[in-house]
């Protein structure tokens, strides 16, 4: 493509585009990226766009220039019935919640977090009319056991539940185990329950544990009214795979941990009645004779929504899309802004980016070229690297320069040799994450040469490979700031030589004092090995061990792991949903299930 030339929206293709745009959220996808052209708001209006709805904010709803509630609709409605997965959060109300009930029977998920306006009565009426719900959170948020025990006689294949609150230890007596019997009394088939920061006591947990036979996971961190000793403890450590105790961290949690000190019943201030964070609900709406959804100007005839009138009704200079792109024009890439375009992009794969984005014009090449954008390299690949059209090493190398020097992840897959490994920490001494998974061709010395340059490693993954406990012992001497450590192998239980088996743990205990995080997947560690990295690795809070079929986890063995570890998992548990599950060397890996 010349200097001069300009290629047009329309040149894209739909796939294409559908592919980046449904990374965005609801607003961007609506405040944004569907006033770019006609093609792409011909994309953003398909059905397949909307089976998930992700209303993110941080509630901060006075610098909003647009309301919520009328988005949130408007999505809904795109869908077409479809929707099978919504989040909503710090906004909502009754009325907005029987919208979507009435509209999405085929709901799936639904997760309300800080809607202070939405109450039991509202959530009652609206889950009635979902009776597929599989997925349900309702944190921070007014809930009864009422209420609970309505979701419960409604929707016979919940699965998961969280509920969520502000700790509180002096609740009223009589109430503190409300929720807790209304799950066990309604819902027999849960297998995932979050109760963090619940006033339930032991008499509620006995009650879960009792008519929740199915049960697999227990947040209870944060309950602080449980006692969670001896009888109590024994039977959730043996009916719970993944049990989070009372006053286990909440470092991993999802909420932000300041939310959780504010002086409010649930979590985050509000008022009720008046809800003045938005400024009230007088948006006045209706349909115009075009068949367009017109709030104050916000929703223009031809689908766009346009912020700038939805917050100014006053003002007539305000311009719709229509206005904007008509019929007969094309708009050049070059007038997409860059941070809209690096906001996109990233969010693709090396590869995508190499073979794809950078080709569609110009000014997306030079996007593509910013040194920002490669901070994180996901080499991501199916593994049938004979049918691929180009060199996965050679783009690797690529991607490393365009970094210059800035990269701090990277995950290599199925591909990579010593030399490359060592081309990487050339170019990286500021890397901080590396995952090398099923790369075979990469040997002790070769991957020794290079981790000796990485010194501020503190994410390591070495899956499927061939390396030695000699290379792990380098690892911790060199990279002091190490906390999570993946090794993940195909289980071999014939091995039984204390020493060979060992080697690995072994090396562990010795060099990784400061270890937070270890997953030893299919591991032919002992329990002296075993014994050892408890020994070695003081701060140790995640252990993985499962499949390793070796490590007989019974006794004070058992009972030391069960006190010193918050999140462990036994040789025994399931493997369902884990990456490894399918024990083959040539299992198809999906990197977002096992990250921490």
């Amino acid at each position: 493509m010349e200097d001069g030339d300009y290629r047009n929206w329309a040149e894209l293709p739909a796939e294409l585009t559908s592919s980046i745009l449904i990374r965005l959220g609801v607003v961007e996808i609506l405040e944004n990226a569907q006033k770019v052209c006609r093609s792409w708001r011909r994309v953003c209006k398909d059905p397949s766009m909307w089976r998930k709805i992700v209303i993110d904010n941080d509630g901060d709803r006075e610098s909003f220039k647009y309301d919520l509630e009328s988005m949130c609709r408007h999505a809904i409605d795109r869908s077409e019935g479809g929707l099978v997965e919504i989040d909503i959060g710090y906004f909502g109300t009754d009325e907005l919640l029987d919208y979507i009930a009435d509209s999405s029977s085929n709901l799936r998920s639904l997760r309300l977090v800080r809607c202070h306006q939405i109450t039991d009565k509202g959530v009652a009426e609206a889950v009635v009319k979902l009776p597929l719900l599989e997925d349900l959170e309702v944190s921070y948020c007014s809930f009864s056991g009422e209420c609970v025990t309505v979701v419960g006689q409604s929707c016979p294949y919940l699965k998961t539940l969280k509920l969520n609150r502000r700790p509180r230890v002096e609740f009223v007596i009589n109430m503190r185990d409300h929720n807790a019997i209304a799950i066990a009394e309604s819902m027999p088939e849960l297998r995932h329950l979050q109760l963090l920061g619940n006033a339930l006591t032991n008499t509620g947990l006995n009650a879960i544990l009792d008519s929740c036979p199915h049960l697999e996971h227990l947040d209870l961190r944060q309950c602080y009214n449980i006692n969670l000793l001896e009888d109590l403890m024994k039977q959730c450590v043996e009916r719970i795979k993944d049990l989070r105790c009372p006053n286990d961290s909440i470092a991993d949690c999802s909420f932000e941990p300041s939310f959780l000190d504010i002086d409010s019943d649930d979590g985050f201030p509000y008022m009720y009645g008046g809800y003045d964070i938005m400024g009230g609900y007088d948006i006045m709406s209706s349909y115009d004779m075009m068949g367009g959804y017109d709030i104050m100007g916000g929703y223009d005839i031809m689908g766009g929504y346009d912020s700038e009138s939805a917050s100014s009704s006053s003002s007539s200079t305000s311009t719709s899309v229509f206005s904007l792109v008509k019929d007969e024009e094309v708009r050049n890439w070059a007038e997409l802004p860059p941070e809209l375009t690096s906001s996109i992009l990233v969010r693709l794969g090396t590869i995508d980016i190499l073979e794809n984005a950078q080709k569609v014009c110009k000014s997306w090449r030079r996007v593509c070229k910013d040194p920002s954008m490669w901070r994180k390299i996901d080499m991501d690949n199916l593994g049938d690297l004979g049918a691929m059209g180009y060199d996965l090493e050679i783009m690797c190398r690529h991607a490393v320069d365009r970094s210059q020097g800035g990269l701090v992840e990277i995950d290599v897959w199925y591909f990579g040799t010593d030399e490359l490994l060592n081309y990487i920490a050339d170019r990286s001494s500021n890397l901080r994450t590396l995952r090398l998974i099923m790369c075979y061709p990469i040997a002790d010395e070769g991957f020794i040469e290079a981790v000796v340059k990485l010194p501020l490693i503190e994410y390591l993954e070495l899956s499927h490979c061939s390396l030695s406990g000699e290379s792990l012992k380098v690892v911790g001497q060199s990279c002091p700031n190490l906390k999570t450590l993946k090794l993940n192998s195909e289980p071999d239980p014939k091995f039984n030589d204390d020493e060979f088996n060992n080697e690995d743990a072994l090396a562990i205990a010795e060099s990784m004092p400061e270890l937070r995080h270890l997953q030893l997947f299919g591991n032919i560690l002992t329990n002296v090995g075993l014994n050892a990295i408890l020994d070695g690795c003081p701060h140790l809070e995640h252990l993985d061990l499962r499949k390793c079929s070796n490590v007989d986890f019974t006794g004070e063995l058992e009972k030391r792991c069960v006190e010193r570890i918050k999140d462990l998992k036994r040789p025994n548990d399931s493997t369902a949903g884990h990456p490894y599950g399918r024990i083959t060397v040539d299992v198809r890996y999906d990197a977002s299930d096992y990250y921490w």
